[in-house]
């Protein structure tokens, strides 16, 4: 994996996280939420395949699967001791939408959006000062 391909994984989550922030409304239509939430799992998506790339950079081989990268990124002091559990509520949030619709379910997993965009930002920002 070169110093290239990682910084450029790096730059898509950025955008992706930027198209994430901007659909987080207050009061949203049932559209803009489903929208929002469509949102969060790609940027959800890149953001653990990135903290995948940055382990395989650092030399760590065995993240192949979200979970197994998340707790890659846990042990790697990438992702703080305290956000672990939110991070793995994450993924089990994202593989609620993923798999069947429910209208509680979509509710729910928006009122977390914002704080899952903050964990990822968080996550995107220790990622890039490991990189350079």
């Amino acid at each position: 994996m070169t110093l290239a391909k990682v910084k450029a994984k790096t730059d898509q989550l950025e955008k992706a996280l930027t198209s994430f922030e901007k659909g987080i409304l207050e009061n949203p239509t049932d559209i803009e939420r489903d929208g929002a939430i469509q949102r969060f799992e790609y940027s959800f998506e890149l953001s653990w395949k990135t903290l995948k790339t940055v382990l395989e950079y650092l030399g760590i081989e065995d993240c192949k699967s979200p979970r197994k990268a998340l707790q890659a990124g846990f042990i790697q002091e990438l992702i703080l001791a305290k956000d672990h559990d939110v991070w793995l509520k994450m993924l089990d949030d994202r593989n609620e939408t993923t798999h069947i619709y429910h209208e509680e379910v979509a509710i729910s997993i928006f009122s977390h959006l914002q704080a899952y965009y903050q964990l990822m930002l968080k996550l995107l920002v220790k990622l890039k000062k490991e990189i350079k």
